[in-house]
Protein backbone atom coordinates (compact mmCIF):
# COMPACT_ATOMS: atom_id res chain seq x y z
CA UNK A 1 0.00 0.00 0.00
CA UNK A 2 2.67 2.26 1.16
CA UNK A 3 4.62 1.57 -2.14
CA UNK A 4 1.46 2.34 -4.25
CA UNK A 5 1.10 5.78 -2.83
CA UNK A 6 4.50 6.67 -3.08
CA UNK A 7 4.36 5.60 -6.66
CA UNK A 8 1.11 8.09 -6.83
CA UNK A 9 2.92 10.88 -5.54
CA UNK A 10 5.91 10.43 -7.73
CA UNK A 11 3.64 10.39 -10.73
CA UNK A 12 1.81 13.71 -9.31
CA UNK A 13 5.24 15.86 -8.99
CA UNK A 14 6.24 14.47 -12.42
CA UNK A 15 2.60 16.18 -13.96
CA UNK A 16 3.25 19.34 -11.77
CA UNK A 17 6.59 19.69 -12.93
CA UNK A 18 5.76 18.89 -16.75
CA UNK A 19 2.92 20.82 -16.59
CA UNK A 20 4.91 23.79 -15.17
CA UNK A 21 7.87 23.70 -17.42
CA UNK A 22 5.25 23.21 -20.79
CA UNK A 23 3.34 26.63 -19.87
CA UNK A 24 6.17 28.70 -18.82
CA UNK A 25 8.17 28.89 -21.98
CA UNK A 26 11.01 31.88 -21.99
CA UNK A 27 12.30 33.10 -25.91
CA UNK A 28 15.57 32.13 -24.55
CA UNK A 29 14.12 28.52 -24.53
CA UNK A 30 13.67 28.68 -28.49
CA UNK A 31 17.19 28.44 -29.58
CA UNK A 32 17.34 24.92 -28.03
CA UNK A 33 14.41 23.39 -29.19
CA UNK A 34 15.34 24.39 -32.91
CA UNK A 35 16.51 21.87 -35.36
CA UNK A 36 19.81 22.40 -36.85
CA UNK A 37 19.28 19.74 -39.53
CA UNK A 38 16.12 22.14 -40.80
CA UNK A 39 19.26 24.23 -42.50
CA UNK A 40 20.05 21.07 -44.67
CA UNK A 41 22.68 23.13 -46.60
CA UNK A 42 23.29 21.80 -49.88
CA UNK A 43 25.75 22.48 -53.00
CA UNK A 44 23.63 22.35 -55.94
CA UNK A 45 25.87 23.59 -58.89
CA UNK A 46 28.27 26.27 -60.24
CA UNK A 47 28.29 29.62 -61.23
CA UNK A 48 30.58 32.44 -62.25
CA UNK A 49 30.55 36.03 -61.43
CA UNK A 50 30.32 38.75 -64.26
CA UNK A 51 34.11 39.52 -63.62
CA UNK A 52 34.80 35.26 -64.91
CA UNK A 53 35.65 34.29 -61.09
CA UNK A 54 33.96 30.86 -60.72
CA UNK A 55 31.87 29.82 -57.81
CA UNK A 56 29.07 27.38 -56.26
CA UNK A 57 25.45 27.41 -56.06
CA UNK A 58 24.00 26.82 -52.45
CA UNK A 59 20.98 26.39 -50.90
CA UNK A 60 19.70 25.96 -47.34
CA UNK A 61 16.88 27.10 -45.04
CA UNK A 62 17.07 29.87 -42.44
CA UNK A 63 14.44 30.86 -39.46
CA UNK A 64 13.30 33.78 -40.49
CA UNK A 65 10.08 33.88 -38.15
CA UNK A 66 8.31 32.86 -35.10
CA UNK A 67 5.08 32.04 -35.32
CA UNK A 68 2.10 30.82 -32.57
CA UNK A 69 -1.36 30.40 -32.97
CA UNK A 70 -3.50 30.69 -29.50
CA UNK A 71 -7.07 30.48 -28.66
CA UNK A 72 -7.72 33.47 -26.56
CA UNK A 73 -6.72 36.87 -27.98
CA UNK A 74 -3.81 38.66 -26.31
CA UNK A 75 -2.93 34.72 -25.03
CA UNK A 76 0.95 33.74 -25.83
CA UNK A 77 3.08 30.67 -25.63
CA UNK A 78 6.15 32.69 -24.24
CA UNK A 79 5.95 34.04 -20.60
CA UNK A 80 7.69 37.06 -20.65
CA UNK A 81 5.44 38.58 -23.52
CA UNK A 82 2.03 38.13 -21.83
CA UNK A 83 2.16 41.69 -20.36
CA UNK A 84 2.88 43.25 -24.01
CA UNK A 85 0.70 40.70 -26.01
CA UNK A 86 -2.36 40.77 -23.77
CA UNK A 87 -2.25 44.72 -23.88
CA UNK A 88 -1.45 45.38 -27.22
CA UNK A 89 -3.53 43.01 -28.27
CA UNK A 90 -6.58 42.96 -26.45
CA UNK A 91 -6.97 46.67 -26.23
CA UNK A 92 -6.10 47.14 -29.90
CA UNK A 93 -8.70 45.01 -30.81
CA UNK A 94 -11.47 46.56 -28.73
CA UNK A 95 -10.14 50.16 -30.29
CA UNK A 96 -10.46 48.84 -33.84
CA UNK A 97 -13.96 46.89 -33.59
CA UNK A 98 -15.62 50.09 -31.57
CA UNK A 99 -14.08 52.32 -34.35
CA UNK A 100 -16.02 50.50 -36.79
CA UNK A 101 -19.05 49.56 -35.43
CA UNK A 102 -19.14 52.83 -32.99
CA UNK A 103 -19.98 50.44 -30.05
CA UNK A 104 -18.08 48.68 -27.65
CA UNK A 105 -17.17 45.16 -28.82
CA UNK A 106 -16.28 42.10 -26.27
CA UNK A 107 -13.64 40.05 -27.48
CA UNK A 108 -14.35 36.23 -26.89
CA UNK A 109 -11.80 33.59 -27.73
CA UNK A 110 -13.47 32.73 -30.92
CA UNK A 111 -12.82 28.82 -29.03
CA UNK A 112 -16.19 28.05 -28.25
CA UNK A 113 -17.63 24.88 -29.52
CA UNK A 114 -21.01 27.26 -29.10
CA UNK A 115 -20.03 29.64 -31.01
CA UNK A 116 -18.32 27.47 -33.65
CA UNK A 117 -21.34 25.49 -35.50
CA UNK A 118 -19.48 24.59 -38.49
CA UNK A 119 -17.73 20.68 -38.53
CA UNK A 120 -14.35 20.67 -37.58
CA UNK A 121 -14.89 24.80 -37.52
CA UNK A 122 -11.87 26.19 -35.41
CA UNK A 123 -10.18 29.71 -34.95
CA UNK A 124 -7.08 30.73 -34.42
CA UNK A 125 -5.20 34.26 -33.53
CA UNK A 126 -1.89 34.04 -34.70
CA UNK A 127 1.18 36.51 -33.98
CA UNK A 128 4.48 36.72 -36.34
CA UNK A 129 7.24 37.62 -34.82
CA UNK A 130 11.26 38.13 -36.07
CA UNK A 131 12.74 35.28 -35.41
CA UNK A 132 15.34 36.07 -32.06
CA UNK A 133 18.37 33.72 -32.86
CA UNK A 134 18.62 33.72 -36.94
CA UNK A 135 22.31 34.22 -36.35
CA UNK A 136 23.27 32.50 -33.34
CA UNK A 137 21.47 29.10 -35.74
CA UNK A 138 23.30 30.31 -38.78
CA UNK A 139 26.42 30.56 -37.24
CA UNK A 140 26.98 26.61 -37.80
CA UNK A 141 27.38 26.40 -41.29
CA UNK A 142 30.50 28.34 -42.78
CA UNK A 143 28.24 29.15 -45.79
CA UNK A 144 25.63 32.06 -45.96
CA UNK A 145 23.89 34.26 -48.67
CA UNK A 146 25.51 37.67 -48.33
CA UNK A 147 22.22 39.09 -48.24
CA UNK A 148 20.11 38.99 -44.86
CA UNK A 149 17.00 40.01 -43.89
CA UNK A 150 17.08 43.29 -41.92
CA UNK A 151 16.87 43.58 -38.25
CA UNK A 152 13.96 45.21 -37.32
CA UNK A 153 10.68 45.44 -35.30
CA UNK A 154 10.12 41.78 -33.24
CA UNK A 155 6.50 41.81 -33.70
CA UNK A 156 5.86 41.73 -37.08
CA UNK A 157 2.00 40.82 -36.93
CA UNK A 158 -0.93 40.34 -34.50
CA UNK A 159 -4.11 38.90 -35.47
CA UNK A 160 -5.94 41.05 -32.77
CA UNK A 161 -4.94 44.26 -33.90
CA UNK A 162 -6.11 42.87 -37.81
CA UNK A 163 -9.15 41.63 -36.16
CA UNK A 164 -11.84 42.84 -38.82
CA UNK A 165 -10.11 41.02 -41.43
CA UNK A 166 -8.52 38.17 -39.36
CA UNK A 167 -12.47 37.52 -38.06
CA UNK A 168 -14.57 38.66 -40.78
CA UNK A 169 -12.72 39.04 -43.87
CA UNK A 170 -15.20 41.28 -45.61
CA UNK A 171 -12.38 42.91 -48.07
CA UNK A 172 -10.51 39.93 -47.62
CA UNK A 173 -12.96 37.39 -49.38
CA UNK A 174 -13.31 39.85 -52.30
CA UNK A 175 -9.54 39.65 -53.30
CA UNK A 176 -9.48 37.53 -56.78
CA UNK A 177 -7.33 35.15 -55.25
CA UNK A 178 -9.74 34.28 -52.42
CA UNK A 179 -12.21 33.70 -55.09
CA UNK A 180 -9.58 30.95 -56.90
CA UNK A 181 -8.36 29.79 -53.58
CA UNK A 182 -12.04 29.20 -52.53
CA UNK A 183 -12.77 27.64 -55.91
CA UNK A 184 -9.78 25.35 -56.00
CA UNK A 185 -9.35 24.34 -51.98
CA UNK A 186 -11.08 20.76 -52.21
CA UNK A 187 -8.78 19.83 -55.32
CA UNK A 188 -5.52 21.25 -53.39
CA UNK A 189 -6.08 19.28 -50.16
CA UNK A 190 -7.26 15.97 -52.18
CA UNK A 191 -4.34 15.98 -54.68
CA UNK A 192 -1.98 17.64 -52.65
CA UNK A 193 -0.79 20.68 -55.85
CA UNK A 194 -0.02 24.06 -55.09
CA UNK A 195 -1.16 26.90 -57.49
CA UNK A 196 0.97 29.48 -57.11
CA UNK A 197 0.02 30.66 -53.55
CA UNK A 198 -3.53 29.85 -53.78
CA UNK A 199 -3.11 26.31 -52.27
CA UNK A 200 -1.00 24.63 -49.16
CA UNK A 201 -0.99 21.17 -50.77
CA UNK A 202 -2.89 18.46 -48.59
CA UNK A 203 -3.95 21.73 -46.15
CA UNK A 204 -6.21 22.98 -48.63
CA UNK A 205 -6.98 26.55 -49.53
CA UNK A 206 -4.70 29.37 -48.39
CA UNK A 207 -7.55 32.24 -49.47
CA UNK A 208 -8.77 34.14 -47.87
CA UNK A 209 -6.65 34.73 -44.93
CA UNK A 210 -8.57 34.57 -41.90
CA UNK A 211 -8.47 32.65 -38.36
CA UNK A 212 -11.40 30.45 -39.24
CA UNK A 213 -10.33 27.09 -40.99
CA UNK A 214 -12.42 23.66 -41.34
CA UNK A 215 -10.06 20.59 -41.18
CA UNK A 216 -10.42 17.82 -38.66
CA UNK A 217 -7.13 18.37 -37.06
CA UNK A 218 -6.58 20.72 -34.86
CA UNK A 219 -2.68 20.63 -35.04
CA UNK A 220 -2.78 21.35 -39.03
CA UNK A 221 -5.63 23.88 -38.28
CA UNK A 222 -2.71 25.57 -36.53
CA UNK A 223 -0.56 25.21 -39.23
CA UNK A 224 -2.78 26.60 -41.55
CA UNK A 225 -3.25 29.64 -39.29
CA UNK A 226 0.24 30.11 -39.14
CA UNK A 227 1.11 30.51 -42.73
CA UNK A 228 -1.82 32.86 -43.40
CA UNK A 229 -0.69 34.83 -41.23
CA UNK A 230 3.15 34.99 -42.29
CA UNK A 231 1.50 35.68 -46.35
CA UNK A 232 -0.33 38.95 -44.75
CA UNK A 233 3.08 39.83 -42.35
CA UNK A 234 4.69 39.88 -45.49
CA UNK A 235 2.43 42.37 -47.60
CA UNK A 236 3.94 45.55 -48.75
CA UNK A 237 1.72 48.75 -48.35
CA UNK A 238 -1.81 46.73 -47.51
CA UNK A 239 -4.45 48.94 -47.54
CA UNK A 240 -7.03 46.52 -45.45
CA UNK A 241 -4.64 44.31 -43.07
CA UNK A 242 -3.35 45.95 -40.32
CA UNK A 243 0.77 44.67 -40.50
CA UNK A 244 2.93 46.29 -38.22
CA UNK A 245 6.05 45.34 -39.64
CA UNK A 246 6.90 43.43 -43.16
CA UNK A 247 8.82 40.42 -42.97
CA UNK A 248 10.97 41.73 -45.63
CA UNK A 249 10.66 38.72 -47.96
CA UNK A 250 8.00 37.43 -50.04
CA UNK A 251 7.14 33.58 -49.15
CA UNK A 252 7.19 30.57 -50.67
CA UNK A 253 4.95 28.00 -49.63
CA UNK A 254 6.22 25.22 -52.34
CA UNK A 255 9.49 25.64 -50.99
CA UNK A 256 9.61 27.32 -47.97
CA UNK A 257 9.11 24.56 -44.31
CA UNK A 258 7.80 24.71 -41.22
CA UNK A 259 8.66 23.33 -38.06
CA UNK A 260 6.71 22.86 -34.88
CA UNK A 261 8.53 23.39 -31.97
CA UNK A 262 5.99 23.66 -29.38
CA UNK A 263 4.41 21.74 -27.40
CA UNK A 264 5.88 18.66 -29.10
CA UNK A 265 8.33 19.08 -32.03
CA UNK A 266 7.39 18.24 -35.61
CA UNK A 267 10.64 18.57 -37.34
CA UNK A 268 10.69 20.72 -40.79
CA UNK A 269 7.93 19.68 -42.47
CA UNK A 270 6.90 21.17 -46.02
CA UNK A 271 4.19 23.35 -45.96
CA UNK A 272 0.69 21.31 -46.86
CA UNK A 273 2.59 18.17 -46.35
CA UNK A 274 0.27 15.69 -45.84
CA UNK A 275 -0.98 15.22 -41.89
CA UNK A 276 0.03 11.33 -41.96
CA UNK A 277 3.41 11.87 -41.87
CA UNK A 278 3.59 14.58 -38.67
CA UNK A 279 0.82 15.45 -37.15
CA UNK A 280 0.11 12.34 -34.78
CA UNK A 281 1.21 13.10 -31.31
CA UNK A 282 1.18 16.95 -31.88
CA UNK A 283 -1.86 18.05 -30.28
CA UNK A 284 -1.48 20.52 -27.63
CA UNK A 285 -3.66 20.85 -24.09
CA UNK A 286 -3.64 24.32 -24.10
CA UNK A 287 -4.44 25.14 -27.64
CA UNK A 288 -1.34 26.43 -28.23
CA UNK A 289 1.80 26.27 -30.86
CA UNK A 290 4.86 27.67 -31.56
CA UNK A 291 6.25 27.01 -34.88
CA UNK A 292 9.76 28.13 -36.55
CA UNK A 293 8.92 29.11 -40.41
CA UNK A 294 12.17 28.13 -42.52
CA UNK A 295 12.79 30.71 -45.66
CA UNK A 296 14.88 28.64 -48.51
CA UNK A 297 17.68 30.39 -49.80
CA UNK A 298 19.32 29.60 -53.44
CA UNK A 299 22.56 31.98 -54.32
CA UNK A 300 26.28 31.99 -55.54
CA UNK A 301 28.72 31.98 -53.63
CA UNK A 302 32.62 32.93 -54.56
Amino acid sequence: MVSRFRKAFIVILFLIFSLGKVFALETTDILGMVNLNCIDLKVIGVCVNPIGIPGIVIMYWEPALLIETVKRPGDTVINSLKPVIADFASQGTKNLMSGLTGLPVVISSGSSSSKLTGTNLQFNEAHVYEFPFRDEIMSFIDMQCPDKLPTGLFIKYLSELDSAEWRIGAIEALHPKSIASAASGLTCAATGAFLDDLCMGFWGAAYPRRGFVTHQSEVVGSAIAATRAVSIASLLGSTFHIVLETTGFIPSFDSDKLELIYPNPSGCIKIGQHPATWESGKLSSSGKYLWVYWRRRICCIY
